[in-house]
């Protein structure tokens, strides 16, 4: 019908803009297909690269970055009115009922995507349950408003539930309880694949003082030699915990270069910036991309040649 058709042209709009699904795609999949290989590494079984279970453990987690982009939406529509007022929301070339049939459509297929996948079903229930706590604000609105840090704080853990949920769905996949994954190993993989996504938002939220408008960005915060160095911390962590596999478990040397090439081309990046601050060095979202980047690709080289992907 006509009203369909201009819905699909609104939303492609909506999705070129604000969140390219190509992109997203991709970043799944290779996040999906690191935690699997190394899954399948630390219990020391196949991993199959094409299946059904892959496209599972993808769609779970670009289903929720969509999910969590388009809530975002809902939530910061009256700020986003004052502040980016081109965006396709607050312009009109989206409605708000577009927003929300989408947003619907996206919590229903996320939910429907994990009937058959065993006790991931009752996860996934947990992670949607905690991105609706982050929709509502934990129902304390004007405190999460008035402060970045707490919004932080209470909205970034749904990252390591995300990361787990994937874990789940290989447990299902392989037919293993819950309690037979080496959560010891889990954890701090979880921790450094969970470190640079945290970067990344604090990357895309640093600009030079001159740049700085009514928009609360860390580098208002903290400053943004602070904000940088924050950053730069948190992709540290996640190099040390690589480091740390690679040394206990004598990983090659290929694994290691990944990592180093990774962190030394955001450091030269932050180097860059505090030295010479300026809306071209301010990019840092761009150097936090290639960090996450490079350490799930690490991942996937080390792990996926260990344990062999059926069906290549």
């Amino acid at each position: 019908s006509l009203a369909v058709r201009a819905y699909i042209k609104r939303m492609r709009i909506y999705f070129a803009e604000m969140f390219p699904i190509a992109q997203h795609v991709l970043l799944a999949l290779l996040l999906y297909l690191s935690i699997a290989a190394f899954a399948g590494w630390a219990r020391r079984e196949e991993v199959t690269f094409v299946s059904w279970d892959t496209l599972l453990g993808a769609w779970s987690i670009f289903g929720l970055w969509l999910v969590l982009r388009l809530m975002d939406e809902l939530k910061d529509e009256d700020i986003d009115r004052k502040l980016f007022p081109n965006r396709p929301l607050p312009s009109g070339r989206v409605s708000k009922t577009d927003i929300k049939c989408t947003l619907a459509g996206a919590m229903i297929l996320y939910i429907a995507a994990h009937l058959f996948a065993g006790a991931a079903l009752w996860t996934a229930f947990v992670v949607l349950g905690y991105s609706l706590l982050m929709f509502k604000r934990f129902f304390a609105p004007e405190v999460l408003r008035r402060s970045l840090i707490i919004t932080l704080v209470t909205h970034n853990p749904i990252v390591p539930l995300m990361l787990a949920q994937c874990f789940v769905i290989f447990a299902a996949d392989h037919g293993l309880a819950l309690n037979d994954l080496p959560w010891d190993l889990i954890v701090p993989f979880i921790v450094m694949l969970w470190s640079p996504l945290l970067a990344w938002e604090l990357a895309r939220k640093i600009r030079t003082p001159e740049e700085e408008t009514a928009y609360v960005t860390y580098s208002r915060l903290f400053g943004h030699v602070g904000a940088t160095l924050l950053t730069a911390v948190f992709q540290t962590i996640s190099f040390c915990i690589g480091f740390y596999f690679w040394s206990r478990f004598s990983l090659s040397w290929i694994y290691l270069g990944i990592l180093v090439f990774g962190l030394g081309l955001n450091y030269l990046g932050y180097f860059r910036f505090v030295l010479h601050p300026s809306p071209q060095t301010a990019k840092l979202k761009h150097y936090a991309v290639a960090f996450l980047v490079s350490t799930q690709l690490a991942q996937l080289f080390e792990f996926g040649q260990l344990v062999g992907w059926a069906g290549d």
